[in-house]
């Protein structure tokens, strides 16, 4: 039994949880409109790059995009050319002795690259760009989404794709629940291509990833293959190179481009190889942005209208990044919600029940990975409590219920 209209999904968001979503709809024969707040000049054009870990949550893409573009998936690796079982997890080092300390395990990881993975997601879809969302209001059994630039559109469900700061978020439990939590941590996060010679030595350890840690001051430097656009010229090759520490922001004084490189600079003098060339050999005009660290601490159960707005993805449960989750929980919230309007669809349950069981499991598993990686970032910045982080007790694997107890 089937039901009499098709359910129309707006999706708010083209990052990679909208656009999979906007697919596995697609694929399924299911209406869909999906917005961007950016324009499409910035979409496609924004400085910033950077990897993602790519590991249990791979078969969630399978579920949603079609079989021609699954088929494509190496073009979003940051090197095609690299065996998926090259690497079996992520090794970690100490960054003062460059003794590795233990290797975290994980799923067939591979390294995506943002970019890439929205290329080829995007690939026959319908994105309409510039329209930020001012308001969300129920009409009914429809829900009707309201854009800065004057627009509005009519539709069944609302699905929050647009990332840690949500505004779909703030209009379903209001400005101050939404708010995000700061952790006292400061991250540097950006990208470096290197002379031929020094690419090819800084990935001598390892081909995809590797991430040290300083027993002196706890400070995190990860360093990993970002692109390869011709695997015969090193110097073609992007890296990703990620510093972080917790407790001791950078004075405001320093806390500016030149500033940073030349606190980079000196952290990285007293770091082991590769990580010391890596951060020496950062050119004079990198401009290296700083990031904090936030989740979302208020999370609790959302009224989602009678199943007509729902969270995915960051708006969901934004995280931090040291474990690593961020990206495969997303791709599960993807294949879920689509499986959830499939069930519609199909007459199997209403939309409300179909949403609030959807929610349900992504606010329980949100809430659980929020935590653990958050210990994570806690624990592993400092040398003493490094042993006894998630990362140690159960490597990259899927949080599951019985995994609270591993990190109390």
């Amino acid at each position: 039994m089937t039901s009499e209209r098709k359910i129309h999904t707006l999706i708010i968001g083209a990052g990679t949880t909208g656009l999979l979503i906007a697919q596995g709809l697609k694929y399924a024969g299911l209406p869909y409109s999906l917005f961007e707040q950016e324009t499409s000049q910035t979409y496609l054009t924004r400085p910033r790059e950077w990897g993602m870990t790519l590991h249990w949550g791979s078969s969630h893409i399978s579920r949603c995009l079609p079989p021609e573009l699954e088929a494509r998936m190496s073009e979003t690796y940051a090197d095609p050319t690299l065996s998926p079982d090259a690497v079996t997890g992520l090794p970690v080092y100490n960054g003062k002795t460059g003794e590795l300390i233990l290797e975290m395990k994980a799923e067939r990881p591979c390294r995506v690259s943002r970019r890439k993975m929205r290329s080829l997601f995007s690939e026959g879809l319908d994105v309409q760009y510039g329209k930020e969302v001012v308001g969300i209001v129920e009409e009914g059994e429809k829900v009707r989404v309201r854009f800065k630039d004057g627009s509005e559109v009519v539709g069944d469900v609302v699905a929050g794709c647009d990332g840690a700061r949500s505004r779909v978020r703030e209009c379903i439990v209001g400005e101050e629940r939404a708010r995000l939590t700061e952790v006292p941590l400061s991250i540097f996060n950006f990208t470096q291509r290197f002379s031929r010679e020094q690419a090819l030595y800084l990935r001598e350890k390892n081909p995809l990833f590797t991430k040290s840690i300083h027993p002196d001051h706890g400070t995190l430097f990860w360093l990993s293959i970002q692109d390869v656009p011709d695997p015969a010229k090193p110097e073609t090759w992007l890296f990703q190179l990620l510093i972080s520490w917790v407790d001791n922001p950078l004075p405001d004084s320093e806390n500016n481009y030149a500033g940073r490189l030349a606190y980079l600079r000196k952290l990285s003098e007293n770091w082991a190889e590769p990580w010391k060339s890596a951060g020496l050999w950062v050119k004079d005009d990198t401009k290296i942005p700083m990031d904090p660290g936030t989740y979302w601490e208020k999370a609790s159960r959302w009224d989602n209208r009678g199943g007509k707005m729902t969270l995915c993805g960051d708006a969901a449960h934004p995280m931090t990044p040291h474990r690593g989750q961020g990206l495969n929980n997303a791709l599960q919230d993807a294949s879920n919600f689509v499986s959830a309007i499939q069930d519609v669809d199909s007459g199997k349950r209403s939309l409300e029940e179909a949403v609030s069981e959807y929610d349900k499991e992504v606010l329980e598993r949100g809430v659980l990975e929020m935590q653990i990686s958050l210990k994570q970032t806690m624990l592993i910045h400092n040398w003493q409590t490094l042993m006894a982080s998630p990362m140690v007790k159960m490597g990259m694997h899927q949080a599951k219920k019985e995994d609270e107890d591993k990190v109390h």
